[in-house]
């Protein structure tokens, strides 16, 4: 080994004082087909666009937001579900909205309808969800984020600077 590499490459220089070893390549054992056969890393995961898989992935989601204990744990859960392909069942959302409520996260929880506005597939939709929500929004104190109004800067007077 050149004087040089040692130098460039200092964690080299414990290889090249070691006695050589004779190095074999391990032999692939597998036939192609299985490689081929491999599903990806997420393969784990049930998929709501699966018929025969719907009602495991909501029920998973439902045991989630049920004993969900912190903010963290609730929007990593709310991530999960609004980047599927579905927009999520109306228990799913009662559930979510109940949650962010539970530890006090409002702006989780008007997060959360919004969320909800932008995955609807028409308005009409949308507002199918806010009718059959309304009672539990009512009784959790969750407006609609266009309910808020708008936020307006005012600026206070700074004698400093004038």
């Amino acid at each position: 080994m050149s004087r040089l590499l040692l130098r460039l490459l200092p964690t080299v220089r414990p290889l090249a004082i070691a006695a050589p070893t004779r190095f074999v390549a391990p032999r692939a054992t597998a036939p192609m087909a299985s490689l081929l056969s491999i599903r990806n890393y997420a393969s784990h995961e049930l998929d709501p666009a699966n018929k025969s898989e719907y009602d495991a992935y909501v029920q998973q989601w439902m045991k989630h937001f049920t004993n969900v204990e912190d903010d963290f744990e609730l929007e990593r859960g709310l991530n999960h579900i609004f980047a599927a392909d579905w927009v999520p069942s109306v228990e799913l959302v009662a559930l979510t909205l109940k949650a962010a409520r539970r530890l006090d996260s409002f702006p989780t929880a008007v997060r959360i309808l919004e969320g909800l506005k932008d995955k609807a597939y028409k308005p009409e939709q949308y507002q199918a969800y806010i009718r059959e929500l309304k009672p539990l929004l009512e009784e959790l104190g969750i407006p609609e984020k266009q309910d808020l109004g708008e936020f307006d800067i005012i600026r206070e007077r700074n004698p400093w600077t004038e």
